[in-house]
Formats: C-alpha cells, structure tokens, sequence
C-alpha cells in the first residue's frame, strides 16, 4: 500500500505536470500530446504528432488556440509549435542526466482523449548513449509528446515511444539541442559510412582543418567507438551525432592502419561560408 503521504505528493506532482501539458489534434483529428516549454508560448511535441504546419492545441484550463509549427526535425522526431497566448504555465525543465536507475517517474499526455492522464514507473536503464530515457512505465498512444517528470515535477523527457513494455523518451538535453540547432549545429568535418560486415564505420573524407583533422583522423579509419564504449550496432554513430553540442570533446576508438588508437575530438562549429557580393 502507497503511504498517504507519497499518495499525497503524487497527486500533487500530477496536478503541476498537467498545467504544463497540452492536448495537440491534428488536421485529421490525430491526437498527442505537448509541453509548454516556456512562457512565450513554445510548445515542444514530438514531430510524429505533428505532421502539418498548422494544429489546435488545448490548454489544461480548456483554452483552444491555434499553433504553428516553428521547427522540426524528423530524424529525433521533434517539433516546436508557438502559439499566442498569456498566463501560460511552463515545465519546470530538469537534467535526465541525473536521473537514477530505480528512480520514480511519471508520464503525463491524452492516450485516447483521455485528457491529463498520467502513468507512474521507475527508471529502467540509463544508456551510454544519452539519447533516451529508457522507464518501465504504462504507456499508450496519445502519450506521444507528452512529458516524463521527476517526482520534484521537474521534466526530463518528451515521451515518444513504447517497445516491449517499455517507455523510451527524449531527453531534455537534446530537447534543448534541437532548439539551439540553428545557431549550433555541431560540425565533426568526416564523412562515414556503415561496414555490411560490423557495427563500425569507416571514414571516406576528412575536411581539411576540421575537427576531426585536427584530432588524427585520416581517410579509412574505422570508427569502433565512442568514449570507451564500441559499438553494439550501425545506429550507435547516429545516435551519438544526434546528440552533439559544440565544444563537446569525445574519445573516438579508432582502427587506424591496423592499430587500435584513441582520437581526442572537439565538436566544433560549421566554418563560415563567404558570399561573393
């Protein structure tokens, strides 16, 4: 039996977590869900939920407004959605890197209409990669873009997907990558490409003056790793790319002329391109 007392905080971290979320229908009558990312009114969801340019998102007082859709990113499966309103109520937004395996989480989103529902799990893995948040928790379609929060009510991660059980979502961090994107977009200089044969890449190009030049890294390196973890499978290098920030420095575990080295690599910029007048 839940004490009366984490019975009490559990309602009430609840309650916080709905005045931040939002119910997001589609042109078709799709249903998911959002979180109010701050008071200007951005709205992050995820991009499967939003598929056009233009929703109707409903608030936790039961305002309808009209949301147009600002940014998008099919690969992390993102979009940000602004719409026009005042007395918003914004996520009160945590750091999933210092979540817990074991910790306790709750999920809040619209599965079936049902609006403000909210499911409560346990942290079940925190992967190398810091791309998901992996919980054991009750999820269901309408979830989707909806917010995974601590017991503080701080959120953590978009809710975004369910695979045998269970729930994977985006972490905060990236979250905020993916706002930042056009002003930071992280920059290696390599081009890459999967082995048929292993979970490796093998490096094709090598941009002059680049990162990745500057680190040791030439034309037919295979890439084993990253920060003293191999790769398990192809999606690993994608994975850890989606998750780049700029001056972030990685040990890459490198197969270079049949030795094995470890390149130390700082993410940089894109250089900037001259127009001609």
């Amino acid at each position: 039996m839940i004490a009366p007392v984490l019975n009490h905080e559990l309602a009430s971290v609840s309650h916080r977590v709905r005045q931040s979320t939002v119910l997001i229908q589609g042109p078709a009558g799709e249903l998911g869900s959002g979180v109010i990312w701050d008071v200007s009114g951005l709205i992050i969801t995820n991009a499967h939920v939003v598929t056009q340019r233009i929703a109707s998102v409903t608030l936790a007082n039961g305002q309808r407004l009209t949301a147009h859709r600002i940014g998008y990113s099919k690969q992390l499966d993102l979009a940000a959605l602004k719409v026009e309103a005042a007395g918003l109520q914004a996520a009160d937004i945590g750091d999933a890197s210092d979540l817990r395996v074991g910790q306790m989480v709750v999920a809040v989103g619209n599965p079936e209409g049902h609006v403000g529902a909210t499911s409560l799990g346990i942290v079940a893995a925190k992967p190398p990669i810091p791309r998901w948040v992996q919980a054991d928790i009750a999820l269901a379609p309408g979830y989707s873009g909806g917010p995974l929060a601590t017991l503080a009510g701080e959120v953590v991660g978009i809710n975004t997907l369910i695979t045998e059980g269970r729930g994977y979502a985006i972490p905060s961090a990236l979250v905020q990558r993916f706002l930042n994107c056009q002003q930071e977009q992280p920059y290696l200089g390599i081009t890459a490409q999967p082995s048929s044969e292993s979970a490796t890449w093998t490096v094709t190009q090598v941009e002059i003056d680049s990162p990745a030049a500057r680190a040791g890294l030439v034309a037919s390196d295979q890439i084993l790793g990253i920060n003293g973890r191999l790769f398990r499978q192809p999606s690993d290098l994608p994975d850890w790319l989606d998750c780049l920030v700029p001056d972030q420095t990685l040990a890459l575990h490198v197969s270079q002329s049949r030795q094995l080295v470890v390149c130390t690599l700082t993410v940089g910029r894109p250089p900037v391109q001259e127009q001609a007048a």
